[in-house]
């Protein structure tokens, strides 16, 4: 069976924009890494292009950052299904009744084998920030509820990208920089890898 597990944000936040510029480096894939492949699926309202290319970028930093790259694809709806071994499929959704996972952004399905495993409330991501740093937000979200069905597990940990609840802390800090992967995760990512299908 497979169990839902709901990323909770706290909402109602005032962000500062914040326009200084980082560098970013991102070491080089970990030798064998396999790409994550993501199929992206628009329902209801639509993220603005701008916003999803900017959290496509910010969620792409984040894996970089512990040597994974990843692939960001479209799929239209009726598309053909993805095997799910070999690819991640996220689908955006909105207008949904509040009570539907209250107070989610965003939710995995870490345990199942086929179909859509990641779901984004995007009406409820992009009130939750200001425009300027929606895309931060949405990127980290996204990275989040990945890392979720790559472990291949239920869990969260006490810092970073995999926490639980965000504080006003690291919403700062998304202004700034991704938030990092715990120790922890870095290895469950690498393994849950490793579990995936081989290249042909």
């Amino acid at each position: 069976m497979n169990r839902t597990w709901t990323l909770t944000l706290v909402t109602g936040l005032a962000l500062a924009s914040i326009g200084t510029a980082h560098a970013f480096y991102a070491p080089k894939p970990h030798a064998g890494t396999r790409s994550v492949t993501v199929y992206l699926l628009q329902s209801g309202l639509a993220v603005p292009v701008a916003v999803l290319a900017r959290a496509e970028l910010v969620a792409t930093k984040i894996f970089a950052s512990v040597g994974v790259p990843v692939e960001w694809h479209t799929r239209r709806a009726g598309g053909n299904s993805m095997d799910a071994a070999e690819a991640i499929e996220m689908q955006f959704d909105s207008g949904l009744p509040a009570p539907f996972h209250e107070g989610a952004f965003a939710y995995a399905m870490p345990y199942g084998t086929g179909g859509t495993r990641i779901h984004v409330f995007s009406d409820r991501v992009l009130r939750v920030s200001p425009d300027e740093l929606s895309g931060s937000f949405l990127g980290h979200v996204m990275a989040h509820e990945i890392t979720h069905v790559l472990e291949g597990i239920s869990r969260h940990s006490a810092e970073g990208v995999m926490k639980e609840h965000w504080s006003i802390h690291d919403f700062y800090e998304m202004g700034f920089r991704p938030l990092p992967f715990a120790i922890e995760d870095i290895g469950l990512i690498h393994a849950g890898l490793l579990r995936r299908k081989p290249e042909h």
